[in-house]
């Protein structure tokens, strides 16, 4: 190895994991099909699987951040802005982000609708160091669509700035 840095998406170009495309669930588990998608969108995003970071969405999904309650991030309406937002990261990161979802917990369940939340933590590698970004409170709105649960909405809150 030359560099201490790992390149972005690593695990999926070399056949470490492979993430597939959602698909019916079998169990009819809601709460468990919810947190595979929330943590699908989290793996899409770190490695760089634009596909399957898209799938997580609804067409008319929104995405909205907010640093600390002060600074807004967007609102990015519909897959192609919320999919311009995320993957424009992609060619100014040289680290290794990865995005953990913790202490999900769900505020309303219905047969096609649910609201769910989670803390956040946001990690990036590189130069043979792991360090923290950000971390902070997800909300997540959730539709039932053609039986596979995907984010309507989703309220990135962030502790601060990264």
């Amino acid at each position: 190895m030359t560099d201490d840095t790992p390149t972005s998406g690593w695990a999926t170009h070399s056949v470490h994991n492979i993430l597939r495309a959602l698909s019916l669930a079998k169990s009819g588990d809601d709460r468990e099909e919810i947190r595979e998608c929330i943590y699908r969108y989290g793996w899409g995003f770190d490695e760089r699987d634009a596909e399957r970071l898209r799938e997580c969405f609804t067409r008319d999904a929104v995405w909205v951040g907010n640093i600390m309650g002060a600074d807004s991030v967007g609102p990015f309406t519909g897959h192609e802005e919320i999919m311009a937002f995320l993957t424009d990261f992609w060619a100014v990161q040289a680290d290794q982000r990865r995005h953990f979802f913790t202490n999900i917990i769900f505020d309303e369940i219905t047969a096609t609708r649910a609201r769910a939340q989670a803390y956040f933590l946001l990690t990036a590698s590189s130069s043979a160091t792991m360090v923290p970004m950000t971390v902070g409170p997800y909300r997540f709105e959730l539709l039932k669509v053609e039986g596979v649960w995907r984010i309507q909405q989703l309220l990135a809150g962030f502790d601060a700035p990264f």
